[in-house]
């Protein structure tokens, strides 16, 4: 069988430390390699040492040429870095894996317009229970009417996280709205602390925690007069969002162009 040559960005990140790790024991991969910014202070450090793993790749600051040595590069970094990224996928005409979250809406347009060329992969969130969520949290949404049930998003994550809401959030409210057959952005309320006016039917509202090192947790609250229903996920480790990207870059490594998702990967 044929090695999958896969790169990561931002290799020294809490993402990419686990992918590397991950890319060097999966028998499918050939790890090409990683990088970080070039001013990181590990910058040609040897990744056996930083990580503990058996490689004699070193910490690169040529993005561009892990680009041009891998099949597919997967990217868990900033909105920033990610756009830097992008355009490197398109220039080398490499497949990407896009993981980063707290994108805006012009990289969003970028993803549309890149795809057309080169194959890429996006996901808020990598994990077969969270996107088995989404399908249930859109079910239930359609299920419970908007006069009846109330809608509340929570989720928890390490203090280091810095979008808000998560990702993850905002697609599972994307998915309640869906269910609902709303627009999400007519029904959003990420604060309500400037409010002086009672719950409207049909919002959706968000709350944020951060602290300590929590990988991700998630809960969708239906509440109604006379019960409440929580749909709940919660990641005990990074290695389900790390086995989730692996499997979008295998897939992704036989694809030419399009964008795709977890929701190609897996069957609802």
């Amino acid at each position: 069988m044929e090695l999958i040559n896969i790169g990561i960005a931002g290799c020294l990140g809490r993402m990419g430390r686990e992918l590397v790790k991950k890319s060097i024991e999966d028998s499918r991969i050939n790890f090409a390699g990683g990088f970080e910014h070039p001013e990181h202070n590990l910058i040609n450090k040897n990744l056996s040492e930083i990580l503990e793993c058996e490689t004699n790749q070193t910490v690169s600051s040529d993005a561009e040429e892990i680009f041009s040595n891998s099949d597919v590069v997967i990217d868990f970094t900033t909105p920033d870095s990610s756009l830097a990224n992008i355009k490197l996928a398109q220039k080398t005409k490499t497949p990407l894996v896009i993981g980063t979250t707290g994108l805006s809406s012009e990289i969003h347009k970028l993803i549309l317009d890149v795809s057309n060329q080169i194959a890429l992969f996006q996901s808020s969130n990598m994990s077969l229970g969270v996107n088995l969520l989404f399908h249930l949290v859109q079910k239930t949404a359609s299920t419970l009417d908007d006069i009846n049930y109330d809608i509340e998003i929570a989720e928890t994550h390490h203090k280091h996280k810095i979008d808000a809401p998560s990702g993850t959030a905002i697609t599972l409210g994307e998915f309640a709205s869906k269910g609902r057959k709303r627009n999400f952005n007519d029904v959003k309320v990420y604060d309500r602390t400037s409010k002086t006016s009672k719950r409207k039917t049909g919002e959706i509202s968000f709350s944020v925690t951060r602290g300590g090192e929590i990988p991700g947790e998630h809960t969708v609250s239906f509440i109604g007069e006379n019960d409440r229903i929580d749909l709940s996920h919660k990641a005990l480790n990074r290695s389900i969002f790390v086995k989730g990207a692996i499997e979008a870059a295998l897939f992704l490594s036989k694809k030419k162009t399009g964008l795709y998702s977890m929701e190609d990967i897996i069957k609802v």
